[in-house]
C-alpha cells in the first residue's frame, strides 16, 4: 500500500495491519501538485515493486472504491486467460468512470471528456456548466448490465483492474493533464498487445 499527503491516522492504522507492506512518502502534493500527476507516480512505484514479485497478476485498486465479493472477482476467471491481458471493473449502479475509458469506436468515447468540457466552456457558444456536464459526461453514465458479457476497451478503470504482469511491462503511468491510466493503457495495447476489456459481472461499489 502507498500512503501519502494524509493528514490524519491512516499510517498509524496502516502499520497495524501486519501482513501489508506499507510505503509512506509523506507530502506529494508539494512535488506533484496535480492530482492525477501524483497518481501515475504512486502507481509507477507500486507497480516497479510489482514487477520484481513472482506474480503472475498485479490487482490494481482504489482502496476508496473498492467493495466486492469473491465470485464477482473470480469471475474474470470464467474467461479463457489466453484471450485477455486486462479485466478491469463495472459497477453495481451507473458506470462512474468516463474519464478513464477508451472505447475502440475512434469518435465514441475515445476522447477527454473534461478536456471537451473544458474547451465547450470557453468557446464562443457560451454553454452553461450544468449542460455541458449532462450532455458530455453524464450521457454515459450508464448501467451496464450483468448478462451482458465482456467489453473490449482502449482503456478502463472503474476503481479496479486485473492485470497479468507480462501484459505490463516497459510502460508508465502518465498524468500529466490527463487521466493516469490512458496512457499506461495505450502503451500495454502497443508495446505488449495487451487486450483490456470491462467484465459486467467484476463489480465494485
Amino acid at each position: 500500500i502507498f500512503e501519502s499527503d494524509s493528514k490524519d491516522k491512516t499510517v498509524k492504522k496502516l502499520r497495524e495491519w501486519t501482513r501489508v507492506e506499507l510505503y509512506t512518502y509523506r507530502r506529494l502534493e508539494g512535488q506533484y501538485p496535480g492530482r492525477s500527476e501524483r497518481l501515475a507516480h504512486i502507481r509507477n512505484v507500486l507497480m516497479d515493486k510489482a514487477h520484481v514479485s513472482s506474480a503472475d497478476y498485479i490487482f490494481v485498486v482504489d482502496l476508496d472504491r473498492i467493495s466486492t465479493t469473491v465470485p464477482s472477482f473470480l469471475s474474470n476467471f470464467k474467461y479463457d486467460t489466453n484471450q485477455w491481458s486486462v479485466m478491469t471493473a463495472t459497477s453495481h449502479n451507473h458506470y462512474y468512470d468516463i474519464w478513464a475509458l477508451r472505447t475502440l469506436s475512434n469518435s465514441i468515447m475515445n476522447y477527454d471528456i473534461w478536456r471537451r468540457v473544458s474547451e465547450l466552456e470557453r468557446s464562443p457558444s457560451n454553454y452553461c456548466h450544468r449542460s455541458l456536464l449532462d450532455g458530455i459526461y453524464g450521457i454515459h453514465k450508464k448501467r451496464i448490465p450483468i448478462e451482458h458479457g465482456l467489453i473490449e476497451v482502449r482503456s478502463a478503470f472503474n476503481g479496479a483492474g486485473l492485470y497479468k504482469v507480462k501484459s505490463t511491462y516497459n510502460c508508465k503511468y502518465d498524468g500529466n493533464r490527463i487521466c493516469e491510466h490512458v496512457p499506461f493503457h495505450l502503451c500495454i495495447r502497443e508495446k505488449n498487445q495487451a487486450r483490456i476489456f470491462i467484465n459486467p459481472e467484476f463489480r465494485v461499489s
